[in-house]
């Protein structure tokens, strides 16, 4: 009986952003003593519990005049960004549901974070706050569960997110030697890799921000993935010149050394006084969702000012409504990705978003979001 209302109440959640903010999301706290990972743990459960449910209404979350070239599929333009299934534990289900699944980050070896608790969400204004620390199994129980992925018959484009994480934070060398290990490993099973430099809670990863180790490590992936699709995400940078030509340089670097693109952007590092919790127990943390708006259309405008369109870009950051999505696609965005949206709104808010999306564009009388993004600017000149 307790299944049963289960399985009614999970697919409802699936299908009604609505139901699940005002219902799905207050159960799904108070059976999880109010601890927004053991909430995030239980949801990647009940993807896989109830597989057959997702299938039933996948269909639900295709709109074919959306559908868009990634890593040569022919795929809805939303995925989930990276941290939604860190381990890989729920990659098909999450695969009916998205254009494209993104796993990660994956380090060579498991890792437990920072003590919890490390997650705090700001329901009010969308956001969310971390200092996890890169928690991980690692690669062995990654690899295990992109084979699952696979064997299952898994389609969708599968995006690994790997970082190479130096010993310290003045040797480049081990993390070279990692990412070589991780992007080998996983680059036969994968559509595309993606390389992850930017994580706000590790402070070795502060050495890799130059435009050698870019270069380095864009030929390192390019030389192992051959042909995958190969990014760099990249973290946020404040509106100033300063700040966004080093972050630019960075970007060309990494471009140089045969990466396709990025992923922008990561989250943002703030004090702890900023943060809206009283309880928070760490001096910072990164924060994602709306607060990163303004962040990620610099990023993308910025980026195809400079690069025009020879550069893939996955966008994410506070994309929680087809407005938003239309802003990223309008300014350049090749695909989107989220993980705060879906955390506040559920999955439906994919199909929510994709017919609003669908409807606006046919209002603008373009026949499909690859017309759309034909006709911007910078696919004719550089």
């Amino acid at each position: 009986m307790i299944d049963f209302f289960e399985r009614k109440i999970f697919k409802k959640c699936l299908e009604s952003p609505a139901f699940f903010r005002t219902i799905g999301y207050r159960l799904a706290y108070l059976s999880s003593e109010n601890d927004p990972e053991k909430v995030h743990e239980r949801a990647l459960e009940l993807l896989n519990k109830y597989q057959d449910v997702v299938e039933k209404i996948s269909h639900d979350f295709d709109f074919p005049s959306l559908h868009i070239d990634i890593a040569g599929k022919s795929v809805m333009p939303f995925g989930n960004a990276e941290g939604m299934d860190k381990n890989g534990v729920a990659l098909y289900p999450l695969s009916k549901l998205f254009g494209f699944v993104t796993m990660g980050t994956v380090p060579l070896n498991a890792r437990g974070g920072n003590p919890r608790p490390r997650v705090f969400i700001d329901r009010k204004n969308g956001n969310g706050y971390n200092a996890q620390g890169f928690p991980s199994k690692g690669k062995k129980v990654a690899m295990e569960n992109v084979k699952i992925y696979r064997e299952k018959g898994g389609e969708k484009p599968l995006l690994v997110n790997v970082c190479g994480m130096p010993i310290s934070e003045k040797d480049i060398g081990s993390s070279y030697e990692e990412l070589e290990n991780l992007v080998t490993d996983f680059a036969p099973y994968s559509d595309g890799i993606i390389w992850n430099p930017f994580s706000p809670n590790t402070a070795a990863l502060g050495i890799l921000r130059t435009p050698e180790v870019f270069r380095n490590s864009a030929e390192i992936i390019s030389k192992k993935a051959g042909g995958k699709l190969k990014l760099v995400k990249m973290g946020p940078y404040d509106d100033n010149e300063k700040e966004r030509s080093k972050w630019l340089s960075l970007v060309d670097s990494f471009l140089e050394g045969g990466g396709d693109g990025i992923v922008a952007v990561n989250t943002y590092t703030v004090p702890k006084e900023k943060i809206p919790s009283a309880k928070w127990g760490y001096p910072s943390a990164g924060v994602s969702g709306r607060f990163l708006q303004d962040f990620r259309q610099r990023a993308i405008t910025d980026s195809r000012k400079n690069f025009g369109k020879d550069i893939f870009i996955i966008s994410t950051g506070g994309i929680d409504s087809a407005d938003e999505a239309r802003r990223a696609f309008e300014a350049g965005a090749n695909a989107i990705a989220g993980y705060i949206q879906y955390i506040l709104n559920g999955f439906g808010l994919i199909k929510k978003m994709a017919g609003e999306l669908e409807e606006k564009l046919r209002f603008e009388k373009y026949n499909s979001l690859k017309e759309f993004q034909k006709s911007r600017p910078y696919n004719f000149a550089r």
